[in-house]
């Protein structure tokens, strides 16, 4: 049971990021900068989530100091990185591409468990990553000449934002062994957020004057991109392994295209609800077979150990 729910909490995750993706183009494309648009995300999800364990739940604060470069790490190279390699690849292109470049992080991370042995990696998982990147693929339009407007920059950030995503899932587990996933959640968040400050200072910020609507927009934007998605995407990790979390986040194209065609009207082909299904069938049969040894963590801790 609780396995399903790990599933369903990744898979909650990917909702959020799906429909993200078509709000950040649009955002983008509205003379917000990359990295005012990720700064914000971070900025105000950490803000939320620290006041809201400031008041409700103080004893997740706490942590050993000697731990506090470990959350630094996730906040930047995991949540920062991902964030912004991402958002650059679309800036740069297509939001097609920066999801099916971002999404060939399952084989990364596959690679680092069958390196190190932390997770058992069969002929069967490799066929689900593979069939869960081509479904992925497909459902966001194939990579035709039609999606190929986009910048090597472009394209060195999405490969970039694989390799921070996949960091971020292998990262994230080990950090819950010891950590609740509040207390995982929020500092990294704020790690992610002290970061982006040293980089775009408060008076860079203030001299740009965004508009008081704007605001209201990156606030709302944080909570469902950032705060929300991450929070699901951690507490998921803690009952199913990284490899298996990863691909089964590969639903965000699936939720991306949907989204688009039910809110803005967007056409969506015969061969994106092909690739739609394949992804859908890949995560199917990841739950088919067991892990051997189990998937889940101990018991969650509820402070510091």
């Amino acid at each position: 049971m609780k396995q399903r729910s790990g599933y369903l909490m990744v898979a909650g995750a990917a909702l959020c990021w799906g429909l993200s993706a078509t709000a950040a183009k649009a955002l983008l494309t509205e003379s917000v900068s990359t990295v005012l648009l990720v700064q914000m995300r971070a900025t105000f999800a950490a803000a939320v989530m620290a006041g809201f364990l400031a008041l409700f739940k103080r004893s997740l604060l706490r942590v050993r100091v000697r731990d506090l470069w470990k959350f630094a790490l996730l906040g930047i190279a995991g949540v920062a990185g991902s964030n912004f390699t991402y958002y650059f690849a679309i800036r740069e292109g297509t939001v097609a591409i920066a999801i099916v470049l971002q999404y060939s992080a399952p084989l990364l991370v596959m690679a680092y468990a069958a390196w190190t042995g932390e997770e058992s990696v069969s002929t069967f998982k490799v066929a689900a990553a593979l069939v869960a990147i081509a479904g992925c693929t497909l459902a966001v339009g194939g990579v035709g000449e039609g999606n190929t407007n986009i910048t090597p920059i472009g394209i060195a950030s999405g490969i970039l934002s694989a390799f921070c995503f996949g960091f971020m899932t292998v990262y994230t587990r080990h950090l819950l062994e010891r950590y609740s996933v509040w207390t995982v959640t929020c500092y990294s968040l704020i790690g992610a957020a002290g970061f982006w400050l040293l980089v775009n200072p408060p008076w860079e910020i203030v001299a740009r004057s965004p508009e008081a609507p704007l605001w209201a927009t990156l606030a709302g934007f944080a909570m469902v991109s950032v705060l929300i998605p991450h929070t699901l995407f951690f507490a998921g990790l803690r009952h199913v392994v990284a490899s298996r979390a990863i691909i089964v986040s590969t639903m965000e194209p699936v939720i991306a295209i949907v989204s688009a065609a039910l809110v803005i009207g967007e056409a969506v082909t015969g061969l994106q609800l092909c690739g739609a299904a394949i992804v859908l069938a890949a995560i199917i049969g990841l739950q088919a077979r067991r892990e051997p040894g189990g998937e889940e963590l101990p018991g969650e801790p509820h402070a510091a150990r």
